[in-house]
């Protein structure tokens, strides 16, 4: 089955409980039943800006953090990503990113996450696939989230 078809909640994945998590892209219809599973801030990894306007519709707070499919996100998202989950955390509430699938961008985004608290890229990974064994990181995320650990700056994507 398509992940797309399942309900929601059950695209709903825990990387820190509580805090931070993935997901697929909601729908329409699914976002003001967003805040009901616990959800109270976005960050949306699509390379399109849908449902920004929703997110902004239904009060709920969120970053646009454009990346295209399969690709690796820039340092600077990255940075970005980690002061708004901070922040969010802060005022008591949980973060869920999302692509498309929920399975590749979005596992890039919370392992990079996870580094930018200091565990190595190996421990990142392993953590979002158990969290979500669906996860299908391309060479590209994971080439990135070793140069991330490792201090290294990632080159630019074409």
């Amino acid at each position: 089955m398509n992940p797309r078809d399942s309900p929601i909640e059950e695209s709903l994945w825990w990387v820190l409980p509580g805090k931070l998590g993935g997901m697929r892209k909601p729908t329409p219809t699914e976002i003001p039943g967003l805040k009901s599973l616990g959800i109270n801030a976005l960050v949306s990894v699509m390379d399109d800006p849908s449902n920004l306007d929703l997110y902004a519709q239904n009060h709920l707070p969120h970053l646009w953090l454009p990346t295209t499919g399969g690709q690796a996100p820039t340092p600077a998202q990255i940075q970005e990503l980690y002061e708004f989950v901070n922040t969010q955390n802060e005022l008591s509430h949980q973060v869920i990113v999302h692509c498309s699938s929920g399975r590749r961008r979005t596992g890039t985004f919370l392992a990079a996450y996870l580094i930018q608290t200091g565990l190595g890229a190996e421990e990142a990974i392993q953590i979002i696939q158990q969290a979500n064994p669906e996860v299908e990181l391309r060479s590209t995320q994971i080439t990135f989230l070793q140069e991330l650990a490792a201090g290294v700056t990632p080159p630019k994507s074409p």
